[in-house]
């Protein structure tokens, strides 16, 4: 028998536990000396079987440090490292503030949520009216056309010319406009100066460099190089050019985040206000159409009839207020000059179509900002890169407020930040998303992804049937690092220039979702990143392969929190539902209803070479189905001979309620057992440093 037994009952609160485990974070030395509550006894003998108190499953950041390759390393990945604790507590309130967020469409403080993972305190909004000086010119009767007094500041402050000729066309076609659309385009162009203006302080420190570089534009630049499907793609792939290394290394030093995130912030609160002013138009008889083009891009508004808009051209601003329409592309910067971009689309089952393989679109932020909303219908959405919340060096947005969807990119798309912000917000309706890599909630070295649905029974789908992308691990499944996915540049094997992984988030509020993927995702983390999927309601599918569902590979954090529901989780290859590998931590939590999973080896509860695995399920009668040994809380390190002899390896597993199904042959674990387990190496065993505990006892859940 390879677990050694401690039978044991009692019955606890979940609040209490809850609680406890909150307490038990908010130590600072991490030792928990102070603990109390009911639980406290269960946990503390659970854990003192190796000799653990609450406080020793954390890492010897000292001893993590010599292995290095953190350059750029976040904050919020050291809070969650050092203490894991902290997890069952953080999670749901990161993810219920952003539910806060989104239900009210609220742009500006989705970005603070998303970009407060990187360590960026924005928060502009929180003292005084941002838009007060905006609006105030809005108020100012005596003007008499203030999309043309507006249009007028902007290209004075950008030193442009406006011709007689040009004039007179926009004094002819904006006194067409509803009043409600002219004054939301006149808002957008008064305060385009002041978000210009912070987005060129943040591009001063780096301007001169772009210009000396061989790009001839660093937004086409860099999508041909990160996007290039012939070559190995993804950003991380970036660290292989000694061309690209040393400027992507001058700009991740030296251009001014804090200014580039204030723009967005700047730009989100008006676009929130320009929804505001324009859901008061109601459709009247006779259409209306004005464009214009101006050296910072195509000014596009237009009436309830069906349009057509062309792609690979820079868009300043659309607005158009109904009709089934087709977008070529929009809402993203094409190239320098076109530093901000707005799609506003009221009504409509709309097609965004974008063919161009190297230029973004539809809510993304390339060296600017890329923000698209649309308010109501059943939408069409698909591109190759780039695309439905992305950000590079940038801030994209997509927001969707209504209807049943359909996202489809093939990779850095939906949600997806690298050195930047990228953030998908979907309010209602049953949604289909499809890509293949870099997706979902993916965030790269400096960047957040943020994918947030706050309603329907969803599909998110990392394509793992057509291999483009094969996985070092496995030729015959796609590396998808997508759903809730943090992922990093590692270079120690080659160059040295490695760079620190950045936070993808995706949040589901309700509904019963499916999510499926290959290798790499469904929250999980690469190289000092850190994925997080949490899921708030309804009976979910979770279906992967490798280092998913809860796993870490290489210095890396991965969170899957489920908060409800009859949840069935598969993963069949290796690393997954709570498992840590390499210095990494992989934390599964399932809170509520009866759940099946079916689990490969180093899983449930699986810590592998330094690396620490939690599984914990809270309530429900559960069904476990497992292959492989290392599982139900234990810990190996595989290697002998070096310092890793001397640091530990952690696996737990918890499951706090219900009457419980385990395979026979693991027949150490049951309901009301307490157990623990050694190493796999019983050769040459190391009993002070593989640790690995497990415990099954019931919970009354109370309210």
């Amino acid at each position: 028998m390879r677990g050694q037994i401690h039978r044991w009952g009692t019955r606890l609160s979940l609040l209490a536990a809850l609680t406890l485990i909150f307490l038990a974070g908010s130590a600072n030395a991490g030792r928990f000396e102070d603990l109390t509550g009911p639980c406290a006894p269960v946990i503390r003998e659970a854990l003192a079987q190796k000799g653990l108190a609450p406080g020793d499953v954390t890492f010897d950041l000292d001893d993590r440090a010599f292995f290095g390759g953190d350059l750029h390393r976040l904050p919020f990945f050291d809070a969650l490292i050092a203490n894991p604790w902290k997890i069952p507590e953080y999670v749901p309130t990161i993810r219920e503030g952003v539910f806060t967020a989104a239900s009210s469409g609220n742009i500006a403080s989705m970005c603070q949520q998303a970009q407060s993972r990187l360590n960026l305190s924005v928060r502009v909004g929180l003292i005084g009216n941002p838009l007060e000086d905006y609006t105030r010119l809005l108020a100012n009767e005596a003007v008499e056309n203030h999309f043309i007094a507006a249009l007028k500041r902007l290209y004075a402050e950008r030193k442009l010319p406006l011709s007689p000729s040009e004039e007179e066309y926009l004094v002819s076609k904006s006194a067409e406009l509803p009043k409600p659309v002219a004054r939301a385009a006149a808002l957008y162009l008064y305060a385009l100066p002041d978000i210009l203006a912070y987005h060129d302080a943040a591009m001063t420190p780096v301007k001169a460099k772009l210009q000396t570089s061989s790009l001839e534009d660093p937004v086409a630049g860099y999508m041909r190089y990160l996007l290039d499907e012939d070559e190995p793609t993804g950003p991380e792939q970036i660290a292989y050019s000694t061309d690209y290394v040393e400027l992507t290394e001058f700009l991740l030093a030296n251009l001014d985040w804090g200014y580039l995130h204030t723009g967005a912030m700047v730009l989100g609160h008006v676009v929130n206000r320009m929804c505001d002013d324009l859901k008061e138009y109601a459709v009247e008889e006779g259409d209306f159409g004005l464009t214009f083009d101006t050296p910072l891009g195509m000014i596009v508004l237009s009436g309830p009839e069906a349009d057509n808009y062309g792609g690979a051209m820079p868009y300043l601003l659309i607005i158009d207020t109904g009709g089934d329409d087709n977008y070529l592309g929009g809402a993203a910067n094409v190239n320098s000059s076109n530093p901000s971009s707005v799609l506003i689309d009221l009504a409509g089952n709309d097609t965004y179509e974008c063919g161009v393989e190297d230029i973004p679109s539809f809510g993304a932020g390339v060296f600017g900002y890329g923000m698209l909303i649309d308010c109501a219908g059943d939408d069409f959405y698909t591109a190759r890169h780039c695309s439905q919340g992305s950000g590079l060096f940038g801030v994209g947005l997509l927001l969707d407020e209504s209807g049943n969807d359909a996202y489809s990119v093939v990779t850095e798309g939906q949600a997806s930040g690298t050195f930047g912000t990228g953030i998908l917000a979907d309010l209602a309706g049953n949604d289909i998303y499809e890509c293949y890599r870099s997706s979902q909630g993916y965030g790269f070295t400096l960047g957040v992804g943020l994918l947030v649905d706050m309603a329907g029974n969803d599909r998110y789908i990392a394509n793992d049937t057509d291999i483009k992308f094969p996985s070092a691990q496995s030729k015959e499944h796609n590396s998808s690092l997508s759903q809730g996915f943090g992922f990093g540049a590692r270079r120690d094997y080659t160059t040295g220039h490695s760079w620190a992984g950045g936070v993808g988030m995706l949040f589901d509020a309700e509904g019963h979702d499916h999510y499926s993927c290959g290798i790499f995702g469904q929250g999980a983390g690469y190289w000092y990143g850190t994925g997080i999927l949490s899921d708030a309601g309804g009976n979910d599918e979770y279906v992967g392969h490798w280092y998913v569902q809860a796993s870490g590979a290489h210095f890396a954090i991965g969170v899957l929190d489920d908060a409800a529901g009859d949840d069935r989780y598969f993963a069949d290859m290796n690393m997954a539902i709570g498992a840590g590998h390499d210095f990494s931590l992989g934390f599964l939590l399932e809170r509520a209803g009866n759940d099946t999973y079916n689990a490969p080896n180093l899983s449930l509860g699986g810590g592998n070479a330094s690396g620490i695995g939690v599984f914990w399920d809270f309530a429900g009668d559960d069904t476990y189905a497992v292959t492989g040994g290392t599982t139900f809380g234990r810990g190996q390190n595989g290697r002998r001979g070096g310092l890793r002899d001397y640091m530990r390896v952690i696996g737990v597993f918890i499951d706090t309620g219900g009457a419980d199904t385990y395979p026979v042959e693991y027949d150490f674990a049951g309901n009301n057992r307490m157990w623990t387990q050694e190493g796999a190496n019983t050769e040459d065993p190391l009993p002070l440093v593989e640790l690995g505990v497990g415990v099954d006892g019931e919970v009354d859940i109370v309210d």
